[in-house]
């Protein structure tokens, strides 16, 4: 029978390191079974290195999977890329030539070892760097190592943080939550917030919030950039802790008085029960609330979760390093990346009118784009066969599409203010607006009376403050986005069709009718709304990010080829790309004010 080429491939290695050149440092082991690969012990023959020996394994993939290496797990935390079952984890990759040279690849990966680890190990000052340099992953890696340990005590599983002072320290709250039905009633989530918010909201808002609620609290510290995180540094007791605590604060805080000031402020309370599937009650457990020390460095949070003694006078209290996940909106929606602009996002108001296959998928990206608050108003309940191409399901059904939509951002992304109203677009406007109450108005109902009402009521109701109309053509054959300023206003008799539009094609000869009054659709599907949607959201929040940009005509246009093959003659306009392939389309910009010249 035929050898496949991972057979093959291993077989090779093999060749060489049981009777070949290698034979001479390598000793197989025999003690894996069929199927789980193969293993050798490496000597490697240099009595200055730290490391004496590295273990080679070969996946049953191999070499799809690259071999891997092994050293003693003792190495753990005391050698960087070292992981808790002695995993190395240096970066070397598969190449296409290790099928037909997978000894090679074997090589490729013990050079790997020597460059990225053996050859700098006796070096403390690399040593120290590279832990500092990889702190989050070390970090994890340490916290997972001691829940398994003999002497872990128990911490949460999950740990989330929204921490946003600007301050060295701040106080905190923490909301804690212990599954219903646990029979070591120890906590398997834990909300901590900084004073200003509450972690129980946060909790509720993102849909974590299940079981017995306790509250606890936080201290959150930043630590400077000069501040090394390596094991040598980490705080290994109560008493570490508080220096850390003390320094990195200039001598303002003592953890010590705050944890027994903490422990004290949160006397027993009768427990909370926590909306979530299931609801029955739970005896909170004896001692004291949780506690928890979060340092936040350059993006990055370290934990550590403070446990009382039964003779605080003559013992001092334990700790137990705990993983933080941020859940704070810098880091959800940008890692920290370019936060002068999501916070300058985090300003805005915006007003989305229409919630249907384009307004929908738009609202997701200005959710997510950072905006800090949204209105979204539509009219329309959500229906079965709305469910091919709106961002809402089939658990939505029969539900009014703004309110749902803004439920689902709501839990979906941190920092958002979020209102959905169930309402006809001019009915509400009348009613509810103001000039000055939104930085911009996006109105994409695909209705001409919409966009006449706003022109003739803009002035009135928004103010100076741009708006945007969005629209599709008949079976998504175009795209268009208009940004329309005060001084160079969308007219009252709607140019649309005869100014913007890439062609004639009539939204009357490509409906769908239905036997119902007034009812049917138009047949396009999820890839082509999508395709218009994502062109509109990148030129919407271009316009958030320069509000003073001059009015101007965006489309997206399918190619020449497309317009051809419809059933019925189109007359295609300047801004139709030619091309002979009906998947290909381009983007333009024009000057509205050019357009509108062109009467």
């Amino acid at each position: 029978m035929e050898r496949s080429p991972f057979e093959t491939a291993s077989a090779k290695v093999r060749e060489w390191l049981d009777f070949g050149p290698g034979s001479e440092w390598a000793r197989r082991d025999t003690r894996l079974r069929s199927g789980e690969g193969f293993a050798w012990d490496v000597d490697l023959q240099d009595g200055a290195l730290p490391v004496k020996s590295v273990r080679v394994v070969l996946l049953p993939d191999f070499p799809a999977s690259p071999c891997k290496l092994y050293v003693d797990r003792s190495y753990f935390l005391k050698l960087p890329h070292v992981e808790s079952d002695g995993h190395v984890c240096v970066g070397f990759t598969p190449i296409p030539n290790d099928y037909e040279d997978p000894v090679d690849a074997v090589r490729r990966a013990l050079t790997a070892l020597n460059e990225q680890l053996l050859g700098h190990a006796d070096d403390p000052q690399w040593v120290e760097e590279q832990f500092h340099s990889e702190r989050a992953s070390y970090w994890l890696h340490y916290c997972n190592s001691r829940r398994d340990a003999p002497d872990g005590r128990p911490v949460a599983t999950r740990t989330y943080v929204d921490f946003a002072a600007t301050r060295h320290w701040a106080e905190g709250a923490i909301a804690a939550y212990i599954p219903s039905g646990s029979k070591h009633r120890r906590y398997a989530l834990q909300v901590a917030t900084i004073a200003s918010v509450d972690p129980q909201e946060l909790a509720a808002r993102h849909r974590w919030a299940d079981g017995t609620l306790v509250h606890g609290s936080a201290l959150f510290v930043r630590l400077g950039d000069d501040v090394r995180w390596t094991p040598a540094t980490w705080p290994a007791s109560f008493e570490d802790l508080d220096g850390l605590v003390s320094r990195a604060t200039n001598h303002e805080c003592s953890l010590a008085q705050w944890a027994s000031s903490a422990i004290r402020s949160r006397e027993p309370t009768p427990p909370n029960q926590a909306k979530g599937r299931r609801n029955r009650q739970l005896e909170v457990p004896p001692g004291q609330p949780p506690l928890l020390v979060v340092f936040a460095q350059d993006g990055v949070m370290f934990g550590y979760q403070v446990f009382g003694t039964a003779v605080p006078r003559l013992q001092p209290p334990a700790i137990e390093p705990v993983y933080i996940t941020r859940v704070d909106a810098d880091w959800a929606l940008a890692r920290d990346h370019s936060l002068d602009v999501l916070r300058a996002r985090r300003g805005k108001r915006v007003l989305l009118l229409g919630n249907g296959s384009l307004g929908s998928p738009l609202a997701k990206a200005l959710a997510r784009s950072g905006i800090g608050h949204l209105d979204i108003v539509d009219a329309q309940l959500m229906g079965v066969e709305n469910t091919s191409r709106h961002e809402l399901g089939l658990g939505d059904v029969g539900q009014p599409k703004a309110p749902a939509l803004a439920r689902q951002l709501k839990s979906d992304v941190p920092g958002l203010n979020v209102r959905g109203y169930f309402a006809d677009a001019p009915t509400w406007i009348t009613k509810n607006c103001l000039p000055g109450m939104y930085d911009l108005v996006v109105e994409c109902t695909a209705e001409s009376s919409v966009r006449t009402f706003i022109s003739s009521m803009r002035a009135v109701l928004f103010g100076d403050a741009p708006v945007i109309h969005a629209w599709t053509e008949p079976l998504c054959s175009a795209g268009h986005v208009v940004l329309t300023q005060a001084t160079v206003p969308w007219p009252v008799d709607d140019p649309a069709d005869t100014l913007v539009n890439a062609s004639d094609l009539s939204a009357r000869d490509t409906r769908i009718n239905l036997p119902a009054c007034s009812d049917g659709f138009h047949p396009y599907g999820a890839a082509d709304i999508q395709l218009i949607a994502a062109f509109a959201a990148e030129r919407v929040i271009g316009v958030l990010d320069d509000m003073k940009q001059p009015s101007t005509v965006w489309s997206w246009v399918r190619a020449s080829a497309f317009f051809d093959a419809l059933p019925t003659p189109v007359a295609k306009r300047a801004i139709v790309p030619i091309s002979a392939s009906r998947s290909d389309s381009a983007t333009t910009t024009r000057d509205l004010s050019k357009v509108l010249c062109s009467k």
